[in-house]
Parts: C-alpha cells; sequence; structure tokens
C-alpha cells in the first residue's frame, strides 16, 4: 500500500516525499492533478492515502481531485495541505479528511499520514485493485 503526494511546488514534493519514505511508506508523486488523475486510473499498486495541495496550479484543484479520487477509490483518505486555508471556509471535513495548513512541520504530516495508512490497513480491509471488482 502506497501514497500518492500531490504538490506543485518541486521543492516542498521532495522534501514530503523524503519524510513520507523516512516512516516506511511507499509514495508515488504528482505535481499536478491531470497527471496525479493518471496514476490513479492505472495505479501500480494499492493507494491508501491522497496528500494534496489544495492549489494546483492549472487544471483541477485539491478538492476536485480528491472527489475524484474517492469515486475511484472510496477507501482512500485524503489529507489536503495549504497555505490558504480559506478554500476551506465553510466545508465540512469527513471523518477520512485532516488539513496542515501551510507552514507545517512535515514530520507531523508524516505520522498523521502513517496512522491513517495504519488505520486502514488495520480493519483487515480487502482493497480490490480493479475496480470491476468493488
Amino acid at each position: 500500500m502506497c501514497v500518492l503526494l500531490v504538490e506543485d511546488e518541486a521543492a516542498i514534493r521532495l522534501t514530503l516525499v523524503d519524510f513520507l519514505e523516512d516512516v516506511g511508506l511507499r509514495v508515488l508523486e504528482a505535481g499536478d492533478a491531470s497527471t496525479a488523475l493518471s496514476i490513479l486510473n492505472s495505479p501500480p499498486e494499492i493507494i491508501t492515502v491522497l496528500v494534496t495541495d489544495l492549489k494546483l496550479g492549472h487544471g483541477d484543484n485539491g478538492l476536485m481531485l480528491a472527489a475524484k479520487a474517492r469515486r475511484k477509490m472510496p477507501h482512500l483518505r485524503v489529507v489536503y495541505e495549504t497555505g490558504s486555508p480559506e478554500l476551506l471556509r465553510n466545508r465540512l471535513m469527513r471523518p477520512w479528511e485532516r488539513v496542515f495548513i501551510k507552514p507545517f512541520d512535515a514530520s507531523r504530516l508524516a505520522s498523521e499520514v502513517l496512522s491513517l495508512d495504519r488505520a486502514l490497513n488495520g480493519f483487515g480491509l480487502t482493497i480490490a485493485s480493479d475496480p470491476g471488482l468493488l
């Protein structure tokens, strides 16, 4: 099981990859929503957590990406990271969602992602990798 990290700022993305890998997670990475959706359409392995910036430049933002991702993978946990918390104003956060406001401690984010991944695995869920099996 692995994490899909979507962040348009390369320096932040590389830093987060390092922290996520340091806690033992496998990480797939994308710099934009389009690349992330391509990965989600044909994932090389089961993705349990999506970590996404809310502002991703051109194309879908992180909220739209997460909605599309959860339609494909209903088990998916989502961690939003943003410097623009106003984008979440008046939005009810769901139990499978977490938010980190920039600047944040990357080690805390990595620990939270690890706990979300373990919580999903702790339920003993069998996750079909073939959408036709859902």
